[in-house]
């Protein structure tokens, strides 16, 4: 592997990751950058660049699912909130697009998600023509604080293997989310019949196109009960519906998850306020981490685990034609061509195990299955099956940035001593004179910490360390605390003038749900960004 300098400059800035968090970073600079204030202000933010792995800007491409909608208001865009004169609104975005009027007529508040990522990949496109500097298909693989109080961020071609190093004043860590899958399934993975919803549609894509000529029925498994897997389901019935089967006999569409049932988000007005900009101050200001566990708690039904009601609504309907079609054929021995596939659901079951099964004798062209032990969690039933593809829709861990941090020569002075890292805020390592708030409420372990919550998993991590971790340390090693600012800068009490480090989109233990959303990127964004221009 070759390394090389990519640059003499330092920069002011340099964004590691470049996803709506970091682009809503972008467009705030750009609007800075417009400022006629600004540019007699000498603030030191001229030299700016974001590195990105992917090969082009891309915002959940294995989703896109025809019609499938966004679960916000378009408004909670990349700027709105914070500028409602920005350039890079969802609005200034119709308007380029002359489908403004057209949008109004549709009379409804919330996009297609196939028209928000065109959006956000616009927006990209609008703030490089502004100065924004952007390297695709660079993988950052380490930072080092120099000598001269700078970060040394190395990065990898992903292409050509060549190692690149820059310097920067400040970095802005949003790593996004990496694929989550139930530890029973994660030892297989990467294996092409295991599917994260990360990648849904090119795996489907791949999957049913390589299918021989047969009539042998699939079985397929979908894990999890969120918006996500719902959603899958109801793609993955259409798709089966269109493979020919002869001999009366279906495909099977199995949907697995933990809880009995699936649960109808909570997008009532007043739980939607979690997502305001002031329930930031809220959560980050209650005085202990348990505290806002519990509150983060009180409003997992928002965004855990839980589906739109129009998309359970479409899934019963499917079952209910599934019961319908199954009396008729019962009372009169007549099955309609195009019932091909039965969806059956397994409620409090998760996933014990798996292993992988050569072809069957029966479908030799299917390919390796993957086979599934399953335990009800209720009546601890154990039950087995052969899968011949595994879609999980299990959420994400979003602690890349813990990893990057602990391996570097800044660990030491944020006290990190290893992977596992608890963020708390500035005032939480402060003698506490008063008891947490809310003591009348159980202890609870939160998923929600650090990743999304997991539908199929066995055992769920402790609050605030990566399941990974949790599982390497045997639950002995107790995180490393490091504090975290109100405007997501990480704290370090032995190099209090140090590189400043900002955390994007990971910061749900301390800044509250709307973290790892989309609700108020760009008055986050605005704040970071003020921060850095020193005002």
């Amino acid at each position: 592997m070759s390394s090389s300098t990519a640059s003499a400059t330092t920069y002011d800035v340099i964004g590691l990751g470049f996803g709506p968090a970091n682009l809503a970073i972008a467009g705030a600079i750009v609007e800075k950058w417009a400022d006629p204030g600004f540019a007699t202000s000498h603030a030191p933010l001229q030299q700016v660049l974001f590195i990105e792995k992917q090969r082009e800007f891309r915002w959940h491409p294995g989703m896109l699912l025809p019609n499938s909608r966004m679960q916000i208001s378009f408004l909670k865009d990349l700027a709105t909130l914070r500028s409602p004169q920005s350039p890079i609104t969802f609005l200034a975005y119709l308007h380029s697009q002359d489908r403004l009027l057209s949008f109004i007529n549709r009379g409804s508040f919330t996009p297609t998600r196939k028209e928000f990522a065109d959006y956000l990949t616009w927006a990209a496109e609008y703030v490089q023509t502004r100065g924004i500097q952007v390297r695709y298909g660079e993988e950052v693989v380490g930072i080092a604080r120099c000598s001269d109080g700078t970060v040394e961020v190395r990065s990898c071609n992903v292409e050509t293997g060549e190692e690149l190093t820059r310097r920067a004043r400040s970095i802005i860590l949003s790593p996004g989310g990496s694929p989550k899958l139930p530890p029973a399934l994660s030892v297989l993975w990467p294996h092409p019949r295991i599917v994260h919803t990360s990648s849904y549609i090119s795996s489907a894509d791949g999957f049913f196109s390589t299918l021989p000529h047969t009539s042998e029925p699939l079985r397929i498994a979908v894990i999890g009960a969120g918006q996500s897997s719902t959603e899958i389901i109801l793609d993955l019935h259409s798709r089966l519906n269109a493979v020919p089967i002869s001999g009366g006999r279906k495909h099977e569409l199995d949907m697995i998850f933990r809880k009995g049932s699936l649960k109808p988000s909570d997008d009532s007005p007043f739980s939607n306020e979690i997502f305001d900009p002031s329930s930031t101050d809220l959560m980050f200001g209650l005085p202990t981490q348990r505290d806002r566990q519990q509150l983060l708690h009180e409003y997992s039904a928002t965004n855990y685990s839980v589906v739109n009601i129009r998309t359970i609504d479409a899934l019963y309907e499917v079952l209910y034609h599934q019961r319908v079609l199954d009396g008729i054929k019962a009372r009169t021995g007549q099955d309609e061509e195009t019932n091909r596939t039965r969806i059956t659901l397994h409620p409090y079951t998760s996933i014990f195990s798996a292993d992988t099964v050569p072809p069957s004798r029966d479908a030799p062209g299917h390919g390796e299955a993957v086979r599934l032990t399953m335990h009800g969690v209720l009546n601890r039933a154990v039950t087995h099956k052969t899968y011949d593809a595994v879609f999980c829709g299990t959420g994400y861990d979003r602690d890349a940035w813990m990893r990057l941090l602990a391996s570097s020569n800044l660990a030491e002075g944020f006290g990190i001593k290893s992977s596992a890292v608890q963020l708390v805020t500035e005032a939480e390592t402060l003698p506490q004179s008063f008891p947490p708030l809310f003591t009348d409420l159980p202890e609870i372990t939160s998923r929600m910490a650090v990743s999304s919550a997991s539908d199929g998993s066995s055992t769920p991590p402790t609050p605030d360390t990566p399941q990974s971790e949790h599982s390497k340390l045997g639950g002995e090693t107790r995180p490393s605390k490091v504090r975290i600012s109100r405007t997501y800068r990480l704290l370090s009490d032995k190099n209090p003038d140090g590189p400043r480090i900002y955390l994007q989109g990971c910061t749900q233990s301390t800044h509250g749900l709307s973290e790892s959303l989309l609700s108020i990127l760009g008055v986050r964004a605005g704040m970071v960004v003020d921060e850095l221009c020193g005002a």
